[in-house]
């Protein structure tokens, strides 16, 4: 679908926008002075895009990548950092009519946006993009069910949100998030300390839940303002504590709070992207090594021809950081390939590890660990210990990091055994979280062997991939008919009459927590 530059009057579906009894602005008549700037270019496609814009494949990876969030949230919910920040929202948060998934607590719009962000990011099973890294299921998912029950309990205009509606404005968030992340150069935001998915998660969570309430090009582009100036995420959340796994909640959140705003009549930013001063690419491309410092160019780049859904927006098999895949793959495959050398028993005879990885990887996750044991959140983000976890364990799921086994010798003789440094060889284009790693023997003798995609990265998960993990996840924390029901729902999207049915699934005390 090509980008509308011209006056918007009414949806290019046929369907009237949502009405607002006190904010006349709202009204689809109104004027949009689209200025040809990449933030009117984003707001008009926004408003104009229909299911039938979007190929049938792209739409059915959209419901697989649904699916996968909320097995991740399910997972989630319970782990002791959820738990604890569950029960502090609870003790300072009214209860409302919106589901915490995992909880038969309810909460309001806002309280339960951000919990469920962060359970989706809670445990580093969810999904990345390794061009423009963030979680979009995290930023997505939780703002479209909140701005969903908002609007079917809306005090003066009550609106009912079907599935079609809901998968529509996934594809939109799905698609938003990668492009402002590309504008300000990617990974470099990475390799300069910002948790970058918090960043560009705001934009992602304000236009995809501004699409589902069916707001016009002009309440989108302020929706998208008030998110852009709430921008955050420290990476040092990285090393200890447990804000890291709130940060995508937090631009959840974000999102949803300017499109709420939005919604009343309450004006945001204009030209977010393009302003010189004090604008959000300006202020993020500070200090850039990039010339020029940012490309906005890319925020509206082929919108409507190019899909991140279906063909960036990647989905982990490893329970860590994304960009470490790489050093996992490619150590399993030396231990397949050099089995005595490599065996647990041989282990001990290592004198050294040294793995090379990009600029954003390196600065992300090629630290050396400056304390024993790491938290659990630390030890997912470290090459180190996930590379000696793969050496022992021979793979790096959940059950690495459960707070057992965090102090292992095995493990931390391995681990300060390990340095990582940075490569450009690897900072190419098209290559995705790779590794190359030199074994060193007590006797001289080396391994050498590389990687430069991981799966999921070289070789695209399969939707059947996707489903199985689900399963997998979600198995023993809910029952097998939740399972299906929850499946079916996703799965068959558009045959949703109601998206609060589809909530009301996850509305389920999860058991057996896990770590």
């Amino acid at each position: 679908m090509a980008v509308q530059t011209q006056t918007v009057t009414s949806a290019s579906n046929g369907t009237e926008k949502l009405a607002q009894t006190d904010a006349p602005a709202s009204a689809k008549t109104s004027s949009y002075n689209t200025d040809g700037g990449v933030t009117s270019q984003l707001c008009t496609w926004i408003d104009d895009l229909t299911l039938e814009d979007i190929p049938e494949g792209v739409r059915t990876r959209a419901k697989y990548l649904f699916l996968d969030g909320l097995a991740c949230a399910l997972v989630g919910a319970r782990v002791p950092w959820s738990r604890k920040a569950f029960d502090a929202m609870r003790n300072f948060e009214a209860p409302g009519p919106h589901v915490v998934i995992g909880y038969k607590e309810r909460l309001g719009a806002v309280a339960a946006a951000t919990l469920n962000g962060s359970w989706i990011q809670a445990c580093e099973v969810d999904d990345y993009h390794s061009v423009a890294p963030l979680h979009s299921q995290a930023v997505v998912i939780p703002p479209l069910f909140a701005a969903a029950v908002s609007a079917k309990h809306h005090a003066t205009s009550p609106r009912t949100i079907d599935g079609s509606s809901l998968l529509l404005a996934s594809v939109v968030g799905f698609e938003v998030g990668p492009r402002v992340g590309m504008a300000l150069h990617g990974t470099e935001m990475l390799a300069k300390g910002w948790h970058c998915g918090s960043i560009f998660g705001g934009p992602a969570a304000a236009g995809s839940s501004a699409k589902l309430l069916n707001l016009p090009a002009a309440q989108i582009e302020d929706a998208i303002g008030v998110a852009c100036t709430q921008a955050c995420g420290l990476m040092a959340a990285q090393y200890d504590g447990m804000v890291k796994r709130m940060h995508h909640g937090f631009a959840a959140r974000n999102g949803l709070l300017g499109t709420m705003l939005a919604w009343g009549g309450y004006e945001g930013i204009k030209k977010v992207f393009e302003r010189p001063y004090g604008g959000f690419l300006a202020m993020y491309g500070l200090g850039s090594k990039h010339t020029p410092n940012t490309k906005p160019e890319e925020i509206a780049k082929d919108l409507g021809s190019f899909w991140h859904t279906a063909e960036w927006i990647r989905l982990k098999l490893h329970a860590c950081c994304g960009g470490i895949h790489g050093t996992i793959e490619c150590l399993a495959q030396m231990q397949d390939l050099y089995p005595d050398r490599l065996s647990p028993t041989q282990l001990s005879t290592i004198k050294d590890i040294h793995i090379q990885l990009s600029d954003a990887v390196f600065h992300h996750c090629g630290w050396a660990p400056e304390t024993r044991p790491l938290s659990a959140t630390g030890a997912q983000m470290n090459t180190a210990f996930v590379a000696a976890s793969q050496l022992v364990d021979r793979q790096v799921l959940l059950d690495q990091f459960a707070s057992a086994k965090l102090d292992r010798d095995e493990i931390w003789s391995l681990v300060h055994k390990t340095h990582c440094s940075h490569t450009p060889d690897l900072d190419k284009p098209n290559i995705g979280c790779g590794s190359l790693i030199t074994v060193t023997f007590e006797d001289g003798t080396q391994l050498h062997h590389s990687l430069l995609k991981p799966k999921g990265v070289d070789e695209p998960i399969s939707n059947a991939e996707i489903l199985l993990k689900f399963r997998r996840l979600t198995a023993g924390l809910i029952t097998v008919e939740r399972q299906a029901q929850i499946e079916k729902a996703v799965l068959e999207m558009e045959l949703l009459t109601d998206v609060e049915e589809l909530a009301d699934l996850l509305s389920v005390e999860v058991r057996n927590p896990l770590l």
